[in-house]
């Protein structure tokens, strides 16, 4: 066996065990007192999260800190097996995403506070949202890959609480069980790698693995280790085809979208490839699969954002756009430009989620952008925060997204993907469009709320004049239908606003970390980790600042179209029409998603439905229990058979004596006769 390889500089690290478990405690606290506590449930789960924010900062020089050829911190807890050591890694690419989770995190509790007022059951949504964080840091903080895997399952978990929180919702139920279930078949892929690596490691430690990549494995063996690995973060990070859930994942309340949908664990597969560099890094043909279905993923996402009305489902479909480039960019070998905008992600998409959140708490719980317009004038804080993430998620010059994803379209040129990086600058064009058109539909015009949703196209014609609201759709019901009281018990307005407004200058200037290329903060930061990744031999045909202004003229296309056909004043003066003409007109392959649902559905699930009914109405009942009822019954007759020779009569015993050896003297005389 090869010696114990492990990464990080060994030590006891206390504080790191707070930054671990005091969302658990939290979680704890509040399942166990939640009904006891009540207001006090969400104080007490934001303190624990921002204090374990606190200590993730006090950790900083731990994380950073390099001896020898290691960097960071690590921690041995225990060993099971010979070759399944546990313990807890804490460097530089496990700090960045511990300071999102948990100082994102904080700021979601505490605007969670506001959003959730008056619900019944506030303590259990926070516990649910503690129990989150706890997870999501177990996947990060692991320095074995069977540690990642309880993280990866726990954070599958927690998801299925927190999407499902309304239970009383059909469609909350239907989407926590869809994402779970896809989920699931993330998790069976890394199980399947881990079998694969420890067969031919013995051990599950990061370090083990990495040390022995170039001869523990053939290419092929390598091949399918990254492969099965991606499957699971295909699955967390809605690439395609195992994308599906996340826009119906958005029947969760907005909080929880910010976290889990923008902030942390749909970038868990982001976060695995970037660990498992090494393993990336000596296969080419892993690279260009992921490379791949990360475009596929970015451009597919942005087309299906085109067709969303919902407030939350644009960005949904944003998140998965955004988070293909991530992918596609970690997946060519750009791993410090994915996990830039990572980072850059992180803070613009919260704030345009909890802007969201904002715009449907004041419209009460109405989410259809048809539905609104005007808003600038009667919200301007939630149009400056919402404007600000539209203008970084754009990549407009200045803003943080202009430096990330300028980062991974330029080193995807670098690595020789000039076709993905076509699909790179496609996507950004697409992604000026709809979010500017989502700018221009909710905040400028005349306010549609009034309107007859008839004649803006949600509901048929022929309910056009009839009194009262529109019956609304089961996933527009309200969000806070459920929660009680919720008009008697509201925060402040502030709670809500304040997390929002610390996120702004982040969103604008957390990107200029990377100012500077190969010398800059970040590319120095992150040189222990990941080496600069050599050139194609080719090497990129334009320089960075030729790509950046081809990147801003295709985003100033995108802006200038959405300008033209939703900003102009003709256009906001005719917004009805126009906005019932293109709901009615829109493509049947943008409104269905692609038809990924109806395939999964045909090819997935009603086969699997069938194949539930024929064992459990025939195979199950008639053959199984069939064959047990079979061996019952015979045992029975023989029973009753034999029985029936118990008779307890002396004259029938004397009767069989004499039959048997009858028998006994013919079969005896027969032999004898035959010799």
């Amino acid at each position: 066996m090869m010696p114990h390889t492990v990464l990080g500089v060994d030590g006891t690290y206390p504080v790191l065990f707070l930054v671990w478990l005091l969302p658990l405690v939290g979680a704890i606290v509040l399942w166990a007192f939640g009904p006891q506590l009540r207001s006090l449930g969400g104080p007490i789960g934001a303190a624990l999260v921002g204090t374990a924010f606190i200590a993730a900062l006090f950790s900083w020089n731990d994380a950073a800190q390099i001896k020898g050829s290691v960097s960071g911190a690590h921690v041995s807890m225990f060993t099971w097996l010979p070759g399944f050591a546990f313990g807890l890694l804490f460097d530089r690419l496990a700090l960045i995403w511990t300071l999102i989770i948990t100082g994102v995190g904080f700021l979601i509790h505490v605007y969670s506070i506001g959003y959730m007022a008056g619900d019944r059951a506030f303590a259990r949504f926070f516990a649910y949202m503690n129990f989150f964080v706890f997870a999501m840091l177990t996947l990060v903080l692991s320095d074995n890959f069977v540690g990642l895997l309880v993280g990866w399952g726990l954070v599958g978990l927690a998801s299925y609480f927190l999407i499902g929180f309304w239970f009383e919702r059909p469609t909350a139920v239907a989407a926590a069980r869809k994402a779970f279930v896809i989920n699931v078949v993330g998790d069976v892929g890394i199980l399947f790698a881990i079998l694969v690596i420890v067969s031919k490691i013995g051990s599950i430690g990061y370090g083990d693995t990495f040390a022995g990549v170039g001869h523990a494995f053939t290419s092929q063996e390598l091949f399918i280790v990254c492969i099965a690995l991606f499957i699971g973060c295909a699955a967390k990070s809605a690439q395609v085809p195992l994308h599906t859930w996340l826009p119906d994942a958005m029947e969760g309340p907005t909080p929880v979208s910010a976290l889990i949908h923008a902030a942390t664990m749909v970038t868990a597969g982001v976060y695995l490839i970037a660990r498992c560099a090494p393993l990336w890094t000596a296969s080419a043909e892993a690279r260009e699969l992921v490379g791949v279905i990360g475009a596929l993923t970015a451009i597919g996402g942005a087309g299906l954002g085109i067709a969303q009305w919902d407030i939350k489902r644009i960005l949904a479909y944003s998140t998965m756009s955004q988070i293909g480039y991530m992918i596609m960019a970690v997946g060519v070998g750009a791993f410090s430009a994915g996990v830039l905008h990572f980072l850059t992600h992180a803070f613009f998409k919260a704030e345009l989620f909890l802007g969201a959140g904002i715009i449907i708490h004041n419209l009460a719980n109405e989410q259809d952008v048809r539905r609104m317009g005007g808003l600038r004038k009667q919200m301007p804080f939630a149009f400056a925060a919402i404007g600000v993430g539209v203008l970084a998620i754009c990549g407009i010059p200045g803003f943080s997204g202009y430096f990330s994803k300028d980062a991974v379209l330029y080193q995807t040129l670098q690595q020789g993907h000039p076709w993905l990086y076509a699909i790179g600058v496609l996507t950004a064009g697409i992604t000026a469009y709809y979010m500017f058109r989502l700018l221009f539909v909710t905040f400028f015009g005349p306010y549609r709320g009034n309107v007859d949703p008839s004649d803006l196209g949600i509901r048929h014609p022929e309910l056009a004049g009839t009194p009262g609201q529109a019956p609304k759709l089961e996933h527009e019901a309200d969000e806070h239908e459920h929660h009680g009281s919720e008009h008697a018990a509201h925060a402040p307005a502030w709670i809500m606003s304040a997390p929002v407004a610390i996120l702004i200058p982040f969103s604008i200037g957390v990107g200029w970390l990377a100012y500077g290329g190969e010398t800059s903060p970040w590319q120095t930061f992150f040189a222990p980790l990941f080496p600069a990744a050599a050139p194609a031999a080719s090497g990129a045909p334009i320089g960075e600042l030729g790509s950046g202004l081809i990147v801003l003229l295709v985003v100033a296309v995108g802006i200038a179209l959405a300008y033209l056909r939703y900003g102009t004043q003709a256009a906001l003066k005719g917004s009805v029409e126009r906005l019932r003409t293109e709901t009615v007109r829109m493509p049947p392959v943008l409104a269905n998603a692609y038809y990924f649902d109806a395939a999964i559905d045909a090819l997935i699930v009603k086969p699997a439905a069938a194949a539930g009914r024929f064992f459990g109405q025939f195979l199950d009942p008639v053959v199984i229990d069939g064959g047990v009822r079979e061996v019952v019954f015979s045992a029975n007759w023989f029973g009753h058979l034999f029985r029936s020779f118990q008779t307890g009569l002396v004259r029938a015993y004397a009767l069989y004596i004499v039959l048997g050896v009858a028998c006994f003297v013919v079969y005896y005389a027969a032999i004898g006769t035959g010799k």
